[in-house]
């Protein structure tokens, strides 16, 4: 087995890794991500591929973030017709993301991604999270890795040159929650994958130290939102306006936004008797919440508990059980679609009886859309408040805000969101950054977690560091050296750490190939040493 690092290696977009085993006649696509960098005349500021599309027997998809499955058109247009595996959530998700992202692309167009063959393995009657199942001649397990809705890890099993098992995982992104602390809103904890040989993982945040408790409690970020509202209705009772990506950061944000609105003084009328009111002006937000709203409801043919949805939900909202949580998300969810601006948000903003508003839009880094719109109407506007609540590279709006936030932006040079530039000195509004509140991208704590838990025996693990800049990589190789060196009871051993560079191969099977020839040539040697004495 041998694996290619096709993108994702030198940054946190395009992620894409290809496994080849000849003797099984498999050639593996894991993710298969679009970049966020624009190059001059490639919209979508990806290279060309780097292999033959048409030769790949399938592509793992691990989540349905345009970053890793952003180029899964382009993949068909180069002639690719074998199976996408996944899960429900990610192949509903994916389409819809990528059919919106049709009507603007000049590589692909929707028949491209109608074309797209989605298997959402976790539809079949046998799937269990944790078990393998056997496809092209491996064993695939999936892992939750509560980032996004449907997101998992995998696990893919071979047996090498030599009959050896080995296996390796393939983290996708990690989010925060786990099992014992699952603090954001809406998902169950992350799974860890147990034993394998070697790990691909990403390393978003490695470099950054663990958040401080606080951001890791689902009621101080609730307290945090009442005091924004709170500081909000002290500078006259503005719009909040908050960015926000369609996929997981919108659902997540309604679900917290509402229910401190309506448990919080902050939901209350003030004394000239307006209300504060929430609205998602996001049509692709929306769509994406109908997946939500059906995937974090749905029980299985046992009536068991949807397995994506947060176990604590019920005694967090204090209801009796699961079923009243079930009642609880189908009026939640209902409402994104009742609750809309009557005339449009900016008309809304500039009315007095509706400007105590909450507004939700894309795109979560301020590049384009709506938001770009919302931002620039209210940001000299004293009582208004602007809310970032996701990650952003420095180099995009959402980035440049931060900064601005953060004191490094220069007071002399305009602030450009999409194609606005705002001049920084007529910058009268409130900036909050919420990102450590609601970041998808686990923190040191998360990816070690991931990386060292495990609960039985497992060989010492070879560990590749993919999807985070150079900076973020280095980091957490650190702290992945410096824990395994502690040896601490129950940890992983690791055997190496690596950090590929794109387009780097490695041979998978080669150490069982070098000691089975090491095996051999000591044996042919003991057996010459048989022979002179005789």
């Amino acid at each position: 087995m041998e694996l290619t690092f096709i993108g994702g290696a030198d940054g946190v977009t395009g992620s894409a890794s290809l496994l080849t085993d000849t003797r099984l006649g498999l050639r593996a696509l894991v993710d298969c991500g679009a970049h966020a960098e624009r190059e001059l005349m490639r919209p979508d500021g990806a290279p060309r591929l780097g292999f033959d599309a048409r030769a790949l027997s399938c592509v793992f998809l691990t989540h349905a973030h345009r970053d890793h499955c952003g180029r899964l058109p382009q993949l068909h247009r180069a002639g690719f017709r074998g199976p996408v595996y996944c899960t429900e959530a990610t192949a509903a998700m994916t389409r819809i993301a990528l059919m919106d992202a049709a009507k603007f692309s000049r590589e692909y167009d929707a028949d491209d991604v109608e074309m797209i063959d989605f298997q959402p393995l976790d539809r079949r009657a046998d799937f269990k999270f944790g078990q393998p199942m056997r496809l092209h001649g491996v064993a695939v397990t999936f892992h939750r890795s509560a980032h996004i809705l449907g997101a998992v890890a995998l696990t893919i099993a071979w047996r090498s040159r030599t009959s050896t098992r080995r296996s390796i995982c393939f983290s996708g992104d990690i989010g925060g929650n786990t099992p014992g602390n699952p603090y954001q809103s809406l998902l169950a904890g992350q799974q860890t994958p147990g034993a394998v040989d070697y790990m691909v993982v990403e390393s978003t945040r490695g470099a950054e130290p663990a958040r401080p408790a606080h951001y890791k409690s689902a009621t101080g970020r609730e307290q945090a939102w009442a005091d924004v509202f709170a500081d909000s209705d002290a500078r006259g009772g503005g719009p909040v306006v908050v960015p926000c990506f369609a996929i997981h950061r919108a659902q997540e944000l309604w679900f917290d936004l509402d229910r401190v609105l309506r448990n919080t003084a902050a939901g209350a009328p003030d004394a000239a008797g307006r209300p504060r009111w929430l609205s998602m002006d996001a049509p692709l937000a929306a769509r994406m919440t109908d997946v939500y709203a059906e995937l974090l409801t749905r029980r299985n043919e046992q009536g068991e508990q949807p397995p994506w949805r947060n176990p604590a939900l019920a005694d967090r909202l204090g209801l009796a059980d699961e079923a009243a949580v079930d009642a609880y998300l189908v009026d939640l969810w209902a409402r994104v679609g009742r609750n809309r601006a009557p005339g449009g948000t900016l008309r809304a903003m500039h009315d007095p009886e509706l400007s105590r508003l909450v507004a939700l839009a894309g795109s979560g880094m301020c590049e384009g859309g709506r938001i770009v719109d919302f931002i620039t109407d209210q940001i000299g506007n004293p009582a208004a408040t602007i809310v970032l609540c996701g990650y952003a590279p420095p180099e995009t709006g959402a980035g440049r805000l931060r900064r601005l936030i953060a004191g490094e932006w220069p007071s002399n040079t305009p602030l450009a969101l999409g194609k606005a530039r705002i001049d920084p000195s007529r910058i009268q509004a409130r900036l909050v950054d919420f990102g450590d509140y609601y970041s998808g991208h686990g923190d040191i704590d998360a990816l070690c977690r991931f990386v060292f838990e495990i609960d039985e025996t497992a060989p010492a693990a070879t560990v590749f560091l993919n999807h985070g800049d150079g900076a973020m990589r280095a980091g957490l190789a650190a702290a992945l050296h410096a824990r395994a060196a502690m040896k601490q009871p129950g940890d992983r051993p690791l055997a190496d750490v690596v950090l590929p560079a794109k387009g780097e191969q490695h041979d998978l099977d080669a150490a069982d190939q070098n000691a089975r020839e090491v095996r051999e040539r000591l044996r042919a040697q003991a057996l010459a040493s048989l022979r002179r004495a005789d």
